[in-house]
């Protein structure tokens, strides 16, 4: 899946992505993220995919930008209501602000309606996280509310906000 003219690109994840990700995962700079995997946990976590993608589980993709990885983008299926994903992704901090993220989701967002049937995206995100609000709402996402103590990040909670989109 390409956007030529911007020259961003999602694939699905490969063994050989893992190194790059985890980098990218270990930055300390995303304070909205916890996970710091090392090399081998996120080996086993895309060798997960195959299992995640037939199960109808998760769809997860690499994000390229003038062919370099700079990041990640999923979608993670209810499994109690499975017209619903929930959308998250993460892009080295060199590539924040450039507006690569609202690309990659808004190439995500094709595949979740068009391939997948989905009905309706969520994006949750900590209030305090500006920047991925600001992703949601330049892709069109309706704030629906506020969900307290939603996320655990290093051990304090956090509440949420709720974003969503259906298709046109």
């Amino acid at each position: 899946m390409e956007n030529t003219k911007e020259n961003i690109k999602i694939r699905p994840q490969q063994i050989d992505d893992a190194e790059r990700f985890c980098k990218i995962l270990n930055n300390e700079n995303f304070k909205y993220f916890d996970v710091r995997p090392t090399l081998k946990e996120e080996i086993e976590f895309i060798k997960q995919n195959e299992k995640n993608i037939k199960n109808n589980f998760q769809h997860n993709f690499t994000i390229l930008y003038n062919n370099k990885i700079i990041g990640s983008v999923g979608v993670k299926i209810d499994q109690h209501r499975t017209h619903i994903g929930e959308l998250g992704y993460f892009i080295d901090e060199n590539y924040w602000g450039k507006g690569l993220a609202i690309k990659a989701v808004k190439l995500l967002e094709n595949y979740c309606f068009n391939k997948l049937n989905l009905k309706r995206l969520i994006i949750v995100m900590a209030i305090e996280n500006k920047a991925s609000e600001k992703i949601a709402i330049k892709c069109n996402y309706k704030k629906e509310g506020t969900m307290k103590q939603c996320f655990k990040i290093f051990n304090k909670y956090h509440d949420a906000y709720l974003y969503a989109k259906i298709p046109k």
